[in-house]
């Protein structure tokens, strides 16, 4: 004879009361958690908060600072965009400051710490982007920071992206064989697998923007007529590094190496890639002045081998697989913690 099931019915009661309390009586569970959230939202409105992470309030000034930073990052000032524009933004950043302070709060839960040497490293390199010693303290004098706190929060920062590092890495590993799949699945879908035509030329370049374009025409047509003397040619690359403007290519006679269409100007490319091998251009002008070109080389386009692409390849799927295995931790750490918005303080 089977037991009667008294220890279902009782988690349904105890569902179907809850659900009854919250949904539809309002009773004392329900007027609790309004309670919390009436004084939660006081609390905002007198203290500026946006959010609270985990009972963490997030202020507007913490904020402002973030969006400041996000739009600094990105050469732009809020007074150049539009009203509606600065809200998307506010609220995008506010994001992306709650999946910061989540992140914050475990990797400190934990007492993760990274390799002392990886900090030092990281705040060596975080150093170099100021000129001076005086940049880089005043920029710490903004935010309030004596040089030991400002080292402490670069090695709290650091900490936690290798927090993260360390959970989303197992995931993210490609192998050959996964990226030789890939390539052949993709190999044959746009340009991206074929070498385009390349050449290899010299020239002699004549500037005109700080020079006067007629008398450097002159000069440039006076060295073509030099260079295709029926009797005594003179030699490309010695003339190249006697009167080219091209600091760069004149010390090797003109040599620009190998390049292709898309890796040069197209005022410059047009005359170029109508050339064959051992053809001299006529002189001719682009938006910076005038030249000379001499084709030594040409290869055809051709398709490229796994091998030279294969480390390409495994980068990109790696990267993909990281932003994707971040997006998912992230909807694990959000589910699990209490959030709060007020958008009226945004």
């Amino acid at each position: 004879m089977k037991r009667f099931p008294w220890r279902a019915i009782l988690y349904a009661l105890i569902l179907l009361y809850l659900l009854i309390d919250l949904r539809w009586c309002k009773g004392p569970l329900r007027k609790k958690l309004d309670e919390r959230r009436t004084t939660s939202v006081e609390a905002a409105q007198k203290n500026g908060w946006v959010a609270i992470v985990n009972q963490e309030p997030i202020t507007s000034q913490q904020l402002d600072f973030a969006v400041f930073r996000h739009q600094d990052q990105r050469g732009k000032a809020n007074e150049e965009l539009s009203e509606k524009t600065n809200k998307i933004i506010r609220r995008a950043v506010l994001q992306t400051v709650i999946n910061d302070t989540l992140v914050r709060q475990y990797a400190d839960g934990e007492k993760f710490r990274a390799p002392e040497s990886e900090i030092a490293a990281f705040i060596e390199s975080w150093n170099t982007q100021f000129l001076t010693e005086d940049d880089r303290e005043e920029r710490s004098a903004i935010q309030g920071l004596s040089q030991e706190q400002r080292e402490a929060e670069l090695a709290r920062i650091w900490s936690r992206k290798r927090w993260i590092e360390q959970r989303i890495e197992p995931a993210v590993v490609v192998s050959e064989e996964e990226a030789r799949e890939w390539f052949e699945a993709n190999k044959e879908e746009g340009s991206g697998f074929r070498e385009p035509q390349r050449v290899r030329a010299r020239h002699i370049f004549l500037s005109t923007v700080q020079a006067d374009s007629k008398e450097q025409e002159a000069r440039i047509r006076n060295a073509y007529l030099k260079l295709t003397d029926p009797e005594e040619p003179a030699d490309f690359a010695a003339l190249a590094k006697e009167i080219s403007d091209d600091a760069r290519s004149k010390i090797r006679g003109g040599d620009l190496n190998w390049f292709s269409h898309d890796r040069v100007p197209e005022d410059f490319a047009e005359p170029v890639f109508k050339l064959k091998p051992g053809e001299t251009s006529e002189p001719f002008q682009t938006t910076i002045g005038w030249h000379i070109v001499r084709v030594e080389e040409v290869k055809a386009d051709q398709p490229v081998t796994f091998d030279e692409v294969k480390d390409e390849i495994r980068a990109h799927l790696a990267n993909q697989r990281r932003r994707e295995t971040f997006d998912i931790l992230m909807k694990k750490l959000r589910t699990v913690a209490k959030i709060e918005l007020f958008p009226e303080n945004i």
